[in-house]
Parts: C-alpha cells; sequence; structure tokens
C-alpha cells in the first residue's frame, strides 16, 4: 500500500483535496469515483510535497481533552445509529480548525476507502494508544463499539485525572524553590551592594552574618554572567538528559525510591496497571495481550520491569497472583485481591476495585503532601530571605545601640 495525495472536484463542483492509500494509482482512482470525485491531480506522498505547516499539525495530534471529546461525540453518534464514515464527517465539521480536524478528515478518508476504524486510528500512535486501538478493534469484531468507546471514554478520563494529581503533586515543590531562589538571588544581585555602601561608610567591624552575605553578594555580581550562562546550559541539557530514555529511566528508579513520592509512584502504578488491565480483560481480549498493552501504557520504567516479568511468568503457565506476589511492587493488598479474582472467576471486578481503592489512596497521599510542603517551603524560604535581611539589619542596631549610648 503507497499513500497518495490526491486533488480533484466532488459532485457540487468544489474542489477537495486529501490523502488517501491504495495499492496503485489505478485504484486510487477506482477509489475516488467511487466517492463521487473527479481526480484532476494524483501524487506519491512524501516529504517534499507534504505541507510544512500539516507535517506539523499531524506531529502535534490531538489533546487529551480532544481525544475524550472525540471519543464520547463518536460514541454518542454510533449509539444513535449513525455509520462510522457519516460519524467522522460530522466530527470533522466540528472539530476546531488544525492539527484534530486534519486527523479525523485522514481517519475518515481511510475508513472510506475500506479500512477499518482501528487500521485507521493506528496510524497515529502518539494520539490513539496500543490500548485504545486494542478496544476498538474489539469492538468492531464483536459489534460493540457503544460498549468499548463508553469504556475508553472513562478510562482516558480517570488516566488522566490520575496524572494531573501526580504531576501537581510533583511540580509544586520545585515552582515554590525556583521563585524563592529566584527572590534571593534578586536580593543578593540588587539589594544588599546599596545596603553594603551605608554600612561600610559607618567604618565599624562587621557582624560575621553580615560579612557572609556580603561575600555572597560580591560572588553574585561578580559572576552574574557566568551564573546565568552555566545556569542555562546546565538546565538545557538537563532537561535533554531528562528526556532521553536514559535520564527517564534514572529519574524513575531514583523516585520509585524516594521516601515521599516512591509511596506515590507505586499506588498510582497499580491503579493505572489494574485499570488498564481490567479494561482489557472485560473487553474481551486475552490476558497475555493485554498485559503486553499494559506495559506499552505504564510509563514507568519500574513497574515496565515488573510487567514484563509478569507476562514472561504467565506466558510461562503460572497464576498472575502468585507471579505478582513474587514481585516488591505490589503492594499485599493488591496481591491479595489480584488473587482471590482469579480464584472465584471474577478476575475484571477485583480489579476495577483495585484501581479504585489505589486511586482515592494517592488523592490522600497527594492532599497529605501539599498540606506537608507547603510548611516545609516557606519556613526555608522565610527562613533564608528573613536571615539575609537581619543579617544586614545587625550594624544597623550596633550603630543604633552605640548611638545611644
Amino acid at each position: 500500500m503507497s499513500e497518495f495525495v490526491y486533488s480533484g472536484v466532488d459532485k457540487a463542483g468544489k474542489k477537495v483535496n486529501g490523502k488517501l492509500d491504495a495499492p496503485t494509482e489505478g485504484d486510487l482512482r477506482m477509489t475516488l469515483r467511487t466517492m463521487g470525485v473527479r481526480p484532476t491531480k494524483i501524487s506519491k506522498a512524501n516529504a517534499l510535497n507534504q505541507d510544512l505547516g500539516n507535517m506539523f499539525k499531524s506531529a502535534r495530534g490531538m489533546s487529551s481533552e480532544q481525544l475524550v471529546a472525540f471519543t464520547r461525540q463518536l460514541q454518542v453518534l454510533m449509539s444513535s445509529g449513525v455509520p462510522v464514515v457519516q460519524a467522522l464527517e460530522v466530527l470533522s465539521e466540528q472539530a476546531d480548525v488544525g492539527a484534530a480536524r486534519d486527523m479525523v478528515n485522514a481517519i475518515r478518508e481511510k475508513v472510506t476507502g475500506g479500512s477499518y476504524l482501528w487500521e485507521a486510528l493506528n496510524a497515529y500512535p502518539k494520539t490513539f494508544p496500543r490500548l485504545y486501538v486494542a478496544l476498538i478493534r474489539a469492538g468492531e469484531s464483536a459489534g460493540a463499539m457503544d460498549q468499548m468507546l463508553k469504556r475508553l471514554s472513562r478510562y482516558i478520563e480517570d488516566s488522566e485525572r490520575l496524572k494531573k494529581m501526580i504531576k501537581g503533586a510533583m511540580m509544586y515543590p520545585i515552582i515554590v524553590l525556583s521563585i524563592g531562589a529566584a527572590v534571593i538571588s534578586l536580593l543578593l544581585i540588587f539589594v544588599i551592594p546599596r545596603f553594603e555602601t551605608l554600612l561600610t561608610s559607618a567604618g565599624q567591624e562587621l557582624p560575621l552574618p553580615t560579612k557572609i552575605v556580603l561575600v555572597m553578594s560580591h560572588k553574585m555580581v561578580s559572576n552574574a554572567h557566568f551564573i546565568l550562562v552555566g545556569g542555562g546550559i546546565g538546565i538545557y541539557l538537563l532537561v535533554r538528559y531528562i528526556k532521553s530514555q536514559e535520564g527517564r529511566n534514572f529519574i524513575d528508579r531514583l523516585t520509585f525510591r524516594a521516601p515521599i513520592f516512591g509511596n506515590l509512584l507505586q499506588k498510582s502504578g497499580v491503579a493505572r496497571f489494574a485499570r488498564t488491565l481490567q479494561t482489557l480483560l472485560a473487553s474481551g481480549v486475552n490476558l497475555i495481550d493485554a498485559i503486553d498493552i499494559c506495559k506499552a501504557t505504564i510509563d514507568n520504567i519500574v513497574l515496565e520491569e515488573a510487567v514484563a516479568k509478569i507476562r514472561a511468568e504467565v506466558e510461562a503457565g503460572k497464576t498472575l497472583g502468585g507471579v505478582v506476589g513474587r514481585l516488591n511492587v505490589f503492594p499485599k493488598m493488591a496481591v491479595q485481591m489480584i488473587s482471590v479474582g482469579e480464584s472465584t472467576g471474577n478476575l475484571d471486578k477485583m480489579l476495577e476495585k483495585i484501581a479504585d481503592f489505589y486511586e482515592e489512596e494517592v488523592e490522600v497521599i497527594v492532599g497529605g503532601m501539599t498540606k506537608l510542603i507547603e510548611p516545609i517551603v516557606l519556613v526555608f524560604l522565610g527562613g533564608s530571605v528573613g536571615g539575609m535581611l537581619i543579617a544586614m539589619y545587625l550594624p544597623i542596631f550596633k550603630i543604633a545601640g552605640a548611638t545611644g549610648d
């Protein structure tokens, strides 16, 4: 199959443009005729004849909010008896101009050309993950698209809510500390030097805390350019390292073992694993394939390695509960609930309870962390700024006391 770019005229005489997959140009012309389009220009798609703006848009894809809206609207239309091609056409008209509309139009064209919906979605892995495509494929095979789209909507919403909680908990202290560091730097560079002129003019011996603050100020002022350039380069290299596979693996392992964040990441990871596995099993996906998809959707190297071990041992004939129990990643309660679910034949329902329980646990931990971090950060920043100001006022108090005597 090759991808072709075409221009043509539809039955109403309007000019149309698009892309379609076809074995040959002749097959594409036949497909266009069945669509009511008279082609005027056809060429193979490649990086040279694509518009740069469209390339950027297609790479960007849909946001998570747009994906939820797309899924819910598609479910409503198809449950009302609207065929998938017409439903996609309605969604493309409702979508905002840009990447989302281009993507929906491309999907519609592929489905119109004879592709299954899951095949069309599979061409955009950055927007539609393996789990999404697997459930759509199962829904198309079983004729239960309405039910699958409902499950997908709930899954995406729950996953995004969990992600936002984790990001909020981890970003809050970083943002506050960064602002605090900026405030201290401004004091040392612009405020403290003005105090120094006043203090040194008195000709008295300065207290040790004042000398320390003045030395820090001198270092900051004399090396400001080096600090800014070095800091910028350091941040750039750090961001690049964190975005690399090696950096992500290191950060995942480090944070997973951290005293507070480790517990948060463990419970959120277990909740995501349970929610994903439950959604797949309830949709008729077999256990091995479901575990394989779970590995691709869990964005943490520690949990990915654990899920890889689970897949290998379950494929060898061992029970899921027995394998999970030998790993240190899963809490004992989750292991027991999985074992009970397997023995009673209600594994999907038990996994749903596990996901609900640990998502609530994550909310409690995030709320507790916020309450704990706030006073620690305030004490640190208040102590730093207040200590610097007190150090600068000590000589003034000394001078005032000597004048009073």
